[in-house]
């Protein structure tokens, strides 16, 4: 009889069924769902996405724009009451609203075109309806368009945590040169995003030798990803301001996308959050906060999280992050570090015992919290 081992289950989503990175990638499309089942697609949208991927989008797509699509957080009034589901998050009310209009039979397949909401509307619109989902991502900012989950915010903008789908996403096609002509701000939340794989991973692994092979597997995939957006990032960050189609900036792109899937894919609870997402959320409830992207947010976490481990990675990360352009301090995220009614507010929504901070493998109070959270404003200092 073989022995029992004392490893809790855990489930494997490697990632999408199909990745394409490449220049001309979109033309994927055609043969993945050839003729009618492409014209009876249904698209969402953002606004700059469509326009910076529409020179290279087959035509067929292009004829959806309008009759057969929904363009996100821009006022598309068909699918909701006056637009109060349409406010630029991925929300329940949303994603409930565009299912009850498209009727059964009504789609074939949903595109999700644009950046990590848009697409993680589109990914749970296609769970809802059991249909097909292809992920066309615009920017590089998280791992959104492969990874089978999404989160979810209030119409507000809160963080309300993610839902994990039973299944993956069907096809990501990723042409550079579209995401070559995006704001650099997408560029960095994402390295910061994915870094952060590896230094939550690290800490819900604990280092134990009886871990499955496949979170072992995660474990080394985010230990690649660390070094090529160390080594890398700021090269990939200069091909970007100088629109330049570079080896490092496709590298990096796809380390944010495909790699940062594959981390949470293979490690699942081992490999996914930690205290750096909890700080996430947590400044997530204040107001000045909800322009930022979820990259910007986690690598301000990411520090907070290194000031409480006390390991030595707080050195590290502040230089590659000063050289980054990333936030290292309250300020640099546009909040006030003395106004101490804020920061005990997203401290205490930080601390919620739902939170994966509890993770850390030694319990979190709010002092404890709010003196990592000095510590890092006197080193940005």
């Amino acid at each position: 009889m073989a022995k029992k081992t004392n490893q809790a289950p855990i489930r494997v989503q490697p990632g999408p069924a199909n990745y394409y990175s490449y220049s001309g990638a979109l033309e994927e499309l055609g043969r993945l769902y050839p003729g009618k089942t492409l014209e009876m697609a249904f698209l969402l949208y953002g606004r700059r996405a469509l326009a910076g991927a529409m020179p290279y989008l087959p035509l067929t797509v292009h004829q959806l724009v309008g009759s057969r699509s929904f363009l996100f957080g821009g006022g598309d009034r068909r699918f909701n009451t006056g637009g109060l589901f349409n406010t630029g998050y991925c929300s329940h009310e949303l994603v409930d609203a565009l299912s009850a209009s498209l009727r059964p039979g009504g789609a074939s397949v949903i595109i999700g075109l644009g950046g990590g909401s848009v697409l993680d509307t589109a990914k749970a619109l296609s769970v809802k309806l059991d249909l097909p989902f292809v992920a066309i991502p615009t920017i590089a900012a998280t791992c959104a368009a492969a990874t089978p989950l999404s989160v979810w915010y209030s119409l507000e903008g809160k963080a309300l945590g993610f839902e994990i789908f039973n299944r993956a996403v069907d096809a990501v096609l990723v042409d550079p040169r579209i995401i070559l002509e995006a704001p650099a701000d997408y560029l960095k939340a994402g390295i910061a995003d994915t870094l952060a794989k590896w230094y939550e991973a690290s800490i819900l692994t604990g280092g134990g030798v009886n871990l499955p092979l496949s979170v072992r597997l995660g474990l080394e995939v985010s230990a690649t990803l660390k070094d090529v957006l160390l080594e890398k990032g700021k090269a990939a960050k200069t091909a970007l301001k100088t629109r330049t189609l570079s080896p490092e900036f496709i590298e990096v792109v796809d380390a944010v996308i495909i790699g940062g899937s594959l981390v949470g894919g293979l490690g699942e609870r081992y490999t996914r959050v930690a205290a750096a997402h909890a700080l996430h959320n947590g400044i997530s409830v204040l107001s000045e906060t909800h322009h930022l992207l979820h990259g910007i947010k986690v690598a301000y976490g990411l520090l907070v999280q290194a000031a409480l481990m006390e390991d030595g990675s707080l050195t590290e990360l502040v230089p590659k992050f000063r050289e980054l352009e990333l936030p290292l301090s309250l300020r640099d995220l546009g909040i006030d570090p003395d106004d101490k009614e804020k920061l005990w507010h997203f401290i205490d929504a930080s601390l919620v015992p739902s939170e994966s901070i509890h993770y850390l493998p030694f319990p979190v109070d709010r002092e404890r919290l709010l003196r990592a959270i000095e510590t890092v404003e006197k080193l940005s200092r």
